[in-house]
């Protein structure tokens, strides 16, 4: 993807690239979580229901190449809120890395050149009342931070989620993507925009790959033909050390990462005007026996999440 304001891209990307080049010693990395949902703020057990959550996925999630962030935020409000802007920041998770980088395909983003923004980003709330945005940050302190999101106008509304990042460790094999969860629905990511200001059924995933440690500073490669193919208006893959993006499945050569020492890898993925439905993604490690991991991601329609 070509990224807009180059220095804050420089500021995530470099790290990840220049540490890689000198051996990817200390690298971090990622590992499964299965999680019946993100960190939402607002209303406790036994209150009245939240007028917005924020979701975070995966959720914890352990930090890759570099000590690198990486994850998905959900504001999920009433559909009364729609039309209205959020501002989704994190004052914790500044204090935690030296830099974090906002990417959102509304306002002009499109998944071959989405927008990004530096420390904090504002994004308007669908007909659904929500709104989705990816996340990446690098190098961090592992450890908690606090995510806020808030309602640039009446009733300034304010959620809260904590993005817990952990420290290194080796972790299962396989590939899996995020959200798993979107409010109240369970089986997938649901797609937010459906205006011209809140885009137009648009995805946000991340994708951990997650080999054996023997595997590590080998390449590993994702792709997956029906997610492509589902997202009609294009779509994107980013590694940070790689990026490919098109309409249409994707033809040419996939998109590759190097395994850090842990032997995990991370991708994002930007999609816009997406069918609904489950999509077979599928991971090859390209040394030694190749292993393959493959992993469904549901898509779901635009709805009300909470």
């Amino acid at each position: 993807m070509k990224v807009r304001h180059v220095g804050a891209k420089a500021l995530v990307v470099t790290a990840v690239v220049s540490m890689a080049l000198l051996g990817m010693s200390g690298i971090a990395s990622a590992k499964k979580h299965h999680h019946p949902g993100g960190s939402s703020g607002g209303g406790g057990t036994g209150g009245p229901p939240p007028t917005m959550t924020v979701q975070i996925d995966p959720n914890p999630l352990v930090e890759t190449a570099q000590s690198l962030v990486s994850a998905v935020i959900q504001v999920e409000t009433s559909p009364s809120f729609a039309g209205d802007a959020v501002t989704i920041s994190s004052s914790q998770l500044q204090a935690a890395c030296q830099g974090i980088l906002f990417f959102s395909l509304q306002d002009g983003g499109t998944p071959a050149s989405p927008r990004t923004s530096i420390n904090f980003i504002t994004a308007i709330l669908d007909d659904d009342g929500n709104a989705t945005v990816l996340v990446t940050a690098t190098p961090c302190a592992p450890g908690p931070s606090v995510v806020e999101a808030d309602l640039t106008v009446a009733p300034f509304s304010t959620a809260i989620g904590t993005l817990n990042a952990s420290p290194p460790q080796v972790t299962p094999t396989g590939v899996f993507g995020y959200p798993a969860t979107s409010g109240t629905v369970t089986n997938g990511e649901v797609e937010t925009g459906d205006t011209a200001a809140s885009g137009n059924s648009d995805v946000y995933a991340i994708f951990y790959v997650e080999a054996d440690a023997v595997y590590a500073e080998q390449q590993v490669e994702i792709s997956s033909a029906q997610l492509e193919g589902r997202c009609y208006g294009g779509w994107g893959w980013e590694s940070f050390l790689n990026e490919i993006s098109g309409t249409g499945v994707n033809t040419g050569p996939r998109i590759t990462s190097t395994l850090d020492d842990d032997g995990n890898a991370v991708f994002l993925f930007l999609g816009t005007s997406c069918a609904a439905g489950p999509s077979q993604v599928i991971a090859d490690v390209l040394a030694g026996s190749h292993p393959t991991y493959t992993t469904t991601f549901n898509i779901n329609a635009p709805a009300p999440t909470i």
